[in-house]
């Protein structure tokens, strides 16, 4: 075999174990998720802390019950009574040397406690029994006592008075013999209510308490004002009575503090509707119905009190709370227009006023002439007054234990609507204008009684308005004398009523976590770090 021979065989050889080769199946690549793929070692994680359990309560006990007593007894010491009842119950006792008198009793099954208030009101005595049981017995003398009042250390009196006057009168002079005698004739009328409230909370809670204590003690001895004193900055109240006394006190401190503290929140909106030609008569509260219990109430005592229409919502599904859902039916009549929106938060028997007004400032001007001998002079005088020119509502609610709160409502909705000229004829003469400004006023003065949570409509206030308008060609209509060829007149009339809506929510819990947890959305939420409001800038 020649070299180039032997050259041919090996390279054949090679390519064809390099075919056979390539031709065999290859092993499999094994995924990085492969079970026999080598793991990395996982980092040591800390340990959890135990996880503490509360102990299980204990179970309950059973409520030993009080061993109970019969007594029937008829003219009998009351010393002598209370020995035998302390001997059955196993207890020591102590009675002062000033128990007396004689008692009567005929008592069934009934315990110690028991036994011992009804000896006590007979024979004006009190009692107590000690952890180491001993019934001690005294007579019931006055004694102090300490009471937590807490109420604001102020004095509120409120007048509010609404009234209307029309008078109409003519005089003439008639001549009767040799004289002269001057008649007047006239028609008057006068229309005024006033509401007063005076609410001075400490001098009314002594004044209580002291006849409270005259009720109770004898005819000759009367509760004067050295044992009730009275410090309402600290919110202390201090009382030497006896102990029937301080729980009668005690009573009725629960129920005063129980009432005073009750508050409201009412929900004002006071809308004024354009009516549409079609309902010009007013709103048409029949078209209102489906969900809404209607009802209509006239008060007729109050002679400017427009009807009060009430409607409670009853789809528990719904949100009350937003009157605008009430507010959006008035659209069916024409144009709606929110004056104002206030919220109001109100203790019970408390006014609340409510004033977004801007004081108009007008000038009124004295022309004072001097004439003399020599010269006259002339000496002019300006007086800056105010008008107040806007909403000014008070409310006094009375909140009963029942959730139905009785409203007194006194809305003012003012509006300058023109200017008139003093006609004082020595402004006049002196060529000075004073424009006096002409206010509209729109009130009302009502009491409703609603439900917790119900929204009363007071309606009714209807006024005619006239928009003077003018459109000509420009220049040409401003021209005197010839300018109204140039120009026509573009006056629109129109019809408002002016509607207010008042919804009341009794608040059990003021907090946002109680009756005020709608109002939260509103709030600026807290960071954690430094539990600053987000979105404040400031340090």
């Amino acid at each position: 075999m020649s070299f180039s021979s032997y050259q041919y065989f090996w390279a054949c050889a090679f390519l064809i174990v390099w075919s056979m080769s390539a031709c065999a199946p290859q092993p499999p690549v094994p995924s990085q998720g492969h079970l026999n793929t080598t793991q990395l070692p996982k980092p040591r994680a800390n340990i959890p802390p135990p996880v503490i359990q509360t102990p299980p309560l204990p179970p309950p006990q059973a409520v030993q019950a009080l061993e109970t007593y019969s007594v029937t007894v008829s003219n009998v010491p009351v010393e002598k009574l209370l020995l035998a009842l302390a001997r059955d119950a196993n207890l020591n006792i102590d009675i002062h040397s000033g128990i007396t008198g004689m008692v009567s009793l005929n008592a069934l099954d009934q315990t110690l406690p028991q036994l011992l208030d009804r000896i006590s009101r007979q024979a004006n005595l009190r009692y107590e029994i000690t952890n180491d049981r001993v019934l001690i017995v005294r007579p019931d003398t006055p004694e102090l006592r300490t009471y937590k009042v807490s109420y604001v250390n102020m004095s509120r009196e409120v007048v509010s008075e609404t009234s209307i006057a029309t008078q109409v009168a003519s005089t003439g002079t008639v001549a009767v013999g040799e004289g002269n005698t001057t008649t007047t004739s006239g028609n008057n009328s006068t229309s005024t209510i006033k509401n007063v409230s005076n609410n001075d909370f400490w001098k009314t809670l002594q004044e209580n308490i002291r006849n409270l204590l005259n009720e109770k003690s004898d005819a000759n001895s009367q509760a004067g004002d050295s044992n009730i004193t009275v410090n309402p900055e600290t919110g202390i109240l201090t009382v030497r009575a006896t102990y029937r006394q301080h729980q009668d006190i005690q009573q009725f401190l629960d129920n005063v503090m129980n009432s005073a503290q009750r508050q409201v929140l009412i929900e004002t909106t006071i809308a004024e509707v354009r009516l549409n030609n079609q309902y010009q008569a007013g709103v048409d509260w029949q078209r209102i119905h489906g969900d809404f219990r209607y009802a209509q109430q006239f008060l007729a005592d109050n002679l400017v009190t427009a009807p009060a229409y009430t409607f409670a919502y009853t789809n528990p599904d719904s949100a009350i709370g937003n009157i605008s859902a009430t507010v959006k039916m008035l659209e069916e009549f024409g144009t709606v227009k929110v004056l104002s929106s206030p919220k109001l938060m109100v203790l019970n028997n408390q006014t609340a006023i409510l004033k977004v007004v801007d004081n108009r400032v007008y000038f009124t001007v004295d022309v004072k002439v001097n004439d003399t001998e020599t010269r006259t002079s002339t000496t002019y005088g300006t007086k800056i007054n105010t008008v107040p020119v806007g909403l000014i509502m008070n409310v006094t609610p009375q909140i009963s234990e029942a959730g139905q709160v009785t409203l007194n409502v006194h809305p003012t909705i003012s509006r300058i609507i023109g200017f008139v000229n003093d006609p004082n004829p020595e402004l006049a003469s002196a060529g000075v204008t004073s424009p006096i400004p002409e206010i509209q006023v729109r009130e009302i003065e009502s009491i409703l009684k609603v439900n917790d949570g119900d929204v009363a409509i007071i309606g009714g206030l209807m006024q005619d308005t006239t928009e003077q308008g003018k459109t000509g060609l420009p220049v040409l209509s401003n021209l005197p004398v010839v300018g109204d060829a140039f120009s026509y007149r573009d006056d629109t009339y129109s019809k408002t009523e002016l509607i207010i809506f008042l919804r009341p929510v009794v608040v059990k819990q003021a907090s946002l976590n109680g009756d005020l947890s709608d109002y939260q959305q509103f709030l600026p939420t807290l960071t954690p770090d430094n539990s600053r409001p987000t979105g404040l800038t400031g340090h």
